[in-house]
Order: C-alpha cells, then structure tokens, then sequence
C-alpha cells in the first residue's frame, strides 16, 4: 500500500513522503494513529493544501525564535541591583526568577527552565555568564552583573 507520511516515522521517511509499506502496518498502525493517509487523489490534494499551511507556520515560528534571539542580544547585559550585607554577600539570593522578571520587564517572555546559571542561587556580588537556551540547540549567552543598591 502506498501511504503519505504526516510525521516523521524514523527508518521510514519524513513529512510527505509518500512510501510503500505493507498493507498491515498500514492499516494496524500507521492509518489509526494518524501517522499517514492513504495515497489517493483527495488526499494528495488535502496534503499539498496542508502542506503549504504547515509551512507558513513554520516561517512564522522561525521569524519568532529569531526576534527573540535578536532582542535577547540586544541586551546583552543584564544588571540587577539587590541589597548588600558584610562581605558582599546578597540578602537572598539571585535565581532565575529575577531574570525571568527583567527579561519580561524588557518584552522577552522565558521559562525559568530555559535559564542556566552557572551557580543555583548566586549570593554575591559579581558579574556572571549566563546561558539562555531558547531552542533545543540555540543558545544565547548574555552577562550577568549583581550590583549593591
């Protein structure tokens, strides 16, 4: 049976592809899964008008990812002010929280998950590399620098 794949199926093929599987797996797996349509006239057509969706989509998630790479470069620099005991040690302490409040404060929507910190919780005074990953593999470093009040 010649089926249109709707999602990447590994040792198989990629979205779209139209592939030969037995009529079994086809009909026990991938057709009740709704992992691939039959390849016929109407469903050639539904897919190529889908497909075309799927792209924009597509356009329109990327031009997102790199608006906010663009913004998160752009500043770079992140100073957070916070209130200082002996010895330059932070009452508190700073986590991803505050950058995720500063980032937001500055129009960029983050998850906490999306921010590594080089230390947990920072307690002192200093300036930190910090890593956003903003996509599975896109990563934006960006400077972070703890200032007393």
């Amino acid at each position: 049976m010649i089926v249109i794949l709707l999602c990447k199926i590994n040792k198989l093929g990629n979205v779209g592809d139209k592939v030969a599987v037995k009529d079994g797996y086809a009909r026990n797996f991938l057709l009740p899964n709704k992992k691939a349509l039959v390849a016929n006239k109407d469903n050639l057509l539904f897919f190529n008008n889908k497909k075309i969706q799927l792209e924009k989509e597509l356009a329109d998630y990327e031009y997102k990812i790199t608006d906010k790479v663009n913004k998160i470069k752009e500043l770079n620099n992140i100073t957070i002010l916070a209130k200082v005991g002996k010895n330059n040690k932070i009452f508190g302490s700073i986590n991803s929280n505050h950058i995720v409040k500063y980032m937001k404060n500055h129009g960029i929507y983050l998850k906490n998950k999306e921010i590594n910190l080089p230390i947990k919780s920072i307690r002192k005074l200093g300036s930190y590399d910090v890593t956003i990953l903003v996509e599975k593999k896109l990563v934006v470093r960006i400077l972070l620098t703890i200032k007393s009040l």
